[in-house]
């Protein structure tokens, strides 16, 4: 199926911008120059917001998703030059986001007007991404249920950029309608609910859904939580929206409804959740693969946030932890899963592309043998310690500690970034080994024969 969907011609570089602007946002908090201490509003933390948004997550699942929608619906992406546009639009739109924010910082010499442009430019990009994608999988109806996921989630995708622009257009405009000045106010929520819930969230789940069955494999026919999971989490982002809204155009107090729709959320990541341990007891590979181990834990921390969110919530200080419990979810949770999969996805794709050609033309390598397991465990461990470590420091305010442990946490992520780089970049000197084809026996063959001709040992049912 990989195979005759082929690889999408500009993945690749969205993954390496979408690490670069990783790397960038984590300097900067290190640094001290994006604090997370001091709200969410400050004009130096949404850079390294928007950073971590827009140039890590966003085009990380654009990416991700140009390669494996195609795969989900076994069919090939409508256009390979709009993923390039995409590209150019929504990295030329965070340029200028960023000189708007240092406009509002107080920086000489730039203007805020940076601000709505570069997220008009943004929003475009989004829209091209999200029309290849739909393009892509409406032929293909009925869609496969991760499919659905993929399709929900671009829309809120959207939703997103469009209440961003708003945001920037209250800051640039001399005279912006009170409607503007509302939602700027009281919107934040808003904007988090499409960005976290919406686009993120739902990506992760729909892409989750088919990654880890396919890496794990793991039964992946959809079951009751699966439809569970789509309609409680798609019914409870929409009337969280609807209720947000409502209370931004009228001023009424929406908390009721706002109970409600957590409630729904809730209980679809649940379900997911309930899906994701399936997956795991009923795996047919049993010896589970680094990436398979890692996106455990940042499941497992993506769930951790989810409970503290909602104690927090029960005891009346989410306000206190808010933080807390979004760094937590998006570098634990979002981001944890994005590096454990592109531990397996960039050597699947790049042995997808060397020597997938070559197979059943003569040994070629395995894609386990594009990694070293051994060498990159211990910075994935030090990534997700490092995580706990922050989080706690941002709940306890201790900001000397947060810095140490947000340091601890680049040097984990450049570690892997590294290790990337050489599944990425194989050693030529590798040996390719013998493939057994299951169901045929082996053929032995005198020694001294021509080499990579020696007797085939038996190799997995997966080259993977």
């Amino acid at each position: 199926m990989m195979v005759r969907s082929g690889v999408s011609r500009w993945t690749m570089a969205h993954f390496a911008l979408s690490l670069v602007a990783l790397v960038l946002a984590q300097l900067l908090f290190v640094f001290g120059y994006s604090d997370l201490q001091s709200g969410l509003r400050a004009p130096a933390t949404l850079i390294g917001v928007h950073l971590t948004t827009i140039g890590w997550l966003s085009l990380l699942m654009l990416g991700a998703l140009y390669q494996f929608a195609p795969v989900i619906t076994n069919t090939r992406l409508y256009s390979q030059r709009l993923p390039l546009y995409a590209l150019v639009s929504i990295v030329a739109g965070l340029g200028a986001m960023v000189l708007g924010f240092l406009a509002l910082a107080g920086s000489a010499g730039l203007a805020v007007g940076w601000l709505p442009v570069g997220g008009a430019l943004v929003l475009a990009g989004f829209a091209l991404g999200a029309a290849d994608l739909w393009i892509t999988l409406w032929p293909v109806r009925p869609l496969p249920l991760a499919a659905v996921f993929v399709v929900c989630s671009l829309a809120f995708l959207l939703l997103t950029g469009l209440i961003g622009l708003g945001f920037a257009l209250t800051f640039a405009l001399p005279q912006p309608s009170a409607f503007l000045g509302r939602l700027t106010g009281a919107g934040l929520e808003l904007h988090l609910a499409a960005g976290l819930g919406g686009w993120f969230t739902l990506t992760m789940m729909g892409v989750s859904y088919r990654l880890l069955t396919m890496f794990m494999l793991a039964p992946d026919a959809p079951r009751r939580t699966t439809y569970a999971a789509l309609v409680l989490s798609v019914s409870g982002l929409l009337l969280l929206i609807a209720v947000q809204v409502a209370g931004i155009w009228t001023g009424v107090d929406v908390a009721a409804g706002a109970v409600v729709a957590a409630v729904l959320i809730a209980a679809g990541v649940a379900c997911y959740l309930a899906d994701i341990v399936r997956f795991y007891r009923t795996r047919a590979r049993r010896h589970l693969e680094l990436n398979s181990v890692t996106a455990g834990a940042a499941l497992a921390l993506f769930a951790l946030a989810l409970v503290a969110g909602l104690a927090a919530a029960a005891l009346g200080v989410f306000g206190r932890f808010a933080g807390t419990i979004v760094y937590l979810f998006v570098f634990g949770g979002l981001t944890g899963l994005g590096l454990s999969q592109l531990y397996k996805i960039i050597p699947f794709l790049t042995w997808l592309e060397k020597f997938g050609p070559k197979l059943g033309k003569g040994p070629v390598l395995r894609v386990q043998d594009l990694v070293n397991e051994r060498r990159a465990r211990p910075w994935f461990v030090l990534y997700f310690v490092a995580v706990l470590l922050a989080s706690g420091c941002l709940a306890f305010g201790q900001t000397t500690g947060w810095r140490v442990a947000a340091g601890l946490q680049l040097v984990a992520t450049l570690l892997i970034v590294a290790e990337l780089w050489r599944s990425r970049h194989p050693d030529p000197n590798l040996e390719p080994k013998p493939m057994q084809v299951p169901g045929l026996p082996a053929r032995p063959v005198a020694r001294g024969g021509p080499a990579g001709l020696e007797r085939p040992t038996p190799t997995p049912r997966s080259t993977t």
